[in-house]
């Protein structure tokens, strides 16, 4: 059961962020309007945790890439009975790898196109309701791809 940690962990941090985000909701709501000048902030704010969150997520995806290439130069320098199995399941990997990398940067040309939309909303409390559903949508979307890389990286760890 021990490979299940990660996720598990991953889902209830999840769960924990969620319930903080709601929290953050309902009380930002009793809060007085914010002005454009402190909303535009919170835009920039979210830009740059989306371009710190793409980076850090290019790095695990860099660093599992590294990994799986290792196992496979080690398969090809040590062939055996199981390889063609063991070749199938990095070729899976590397599927699925790439797959979570186009979804990425799909994800971060979609978060900013919705970042630009909302610098054009020209209703402050609409705006607002889109800043918080884009911070809540940025999470969520961190702690699946987290979770997903995790997965990958317990894969490797299997085929090691």
């Amino acid at each position: 059961m021990q490979p299940r940690r990660p996720v598990t962990a991953s889902l209830l941090l999840f769960t924990f962020l969620l319930a903080l985000t709601a929290r953050w909701a309902a009380t930002d709501q009793l809060r007085p309007t914010r002005t454009p000048v402190t909303q535009q902030e919170q835009i920039n704010e979210l830009s740059q945790r989306e371009q710190l969150d793409n980076l850090q997520r290019a790095q695990e995806l860099q660093h599992t890439q590294k990994q799986l290439d290792q196992l496979r130069d080690q398969a090809a320098s040590r062939p055996g009975l199981a390889a063609p199995p063991r070749a199938q399941q990095l070729n899976e990997t590397q599927k699925q790898l790439d797959q979570l990398t186009l979804e990425q940067q799909l994800h971060g040309v979609q978060q900013e196109l919705q970042l630009q939309q909302i610098e054009r909303e020209p209703n402050p409390l609409r705006r607002q309701e889109q800043i918080r559903a884009l911070q809540l949508q940025q999470q969520m979307q961190s702690l699946q791809d987290q979770s997903r890389t995790k997965l990958m990286q317990q894969q490797l760890d299997r085929l090691r």
